[in-house]
């Protein structure tokens, strides 16, 4: 079984590919994060994502599509991104964002 952060940053990866709007991907980070029970949690800034505010969703493990840990995915617009980092809008729980997944480049070869 992979370990957390490894998934983590396999899930960030895979929104990557699957979402053509997103534009960055965190880690969110609280107080609980060294539970093994702590979901992981990613902060998504999507450009195709619906202006909402904060509204976190919840995922259970799906062992045979290789998600072994709980997740929540907190998705944003550029906008709402913005407001996060100014105080305007707050992060539920006493969640930080943290360590910034980079969109993987691709080269081709000639």
């Amino acid at each position: 079984m992979p370990e957390k952060d490894e998934e983590a940053r396999e899930m960030a990866l895979k929104h990557f590919e699957l979402e053509e709007g997103m534009r960055r991907i965190f880690r969110l980070t609280g107080s609980d994060e060294c539970q093994p029970t702590e979901p992981i949690k990613l902060l998504e800034v999507n450009d195709y994502t619906v202006p909402s505010g904060i509204m976190p969703i919840q995922f259970g493990p799906a062992p045979a599509s290789g998600v072994h840990f709980p997740s929540i995915i907190l998705e944003v617009t550029p906008d709402e991104f913005e407001d996060i980092q100014a105080d305007r809008l707050p992060l539920p729980h006493g969640w930080q964002i943290g360590e910034e997944f980079l969109r993987p480049t691709t080269t081709q070869s000639e």
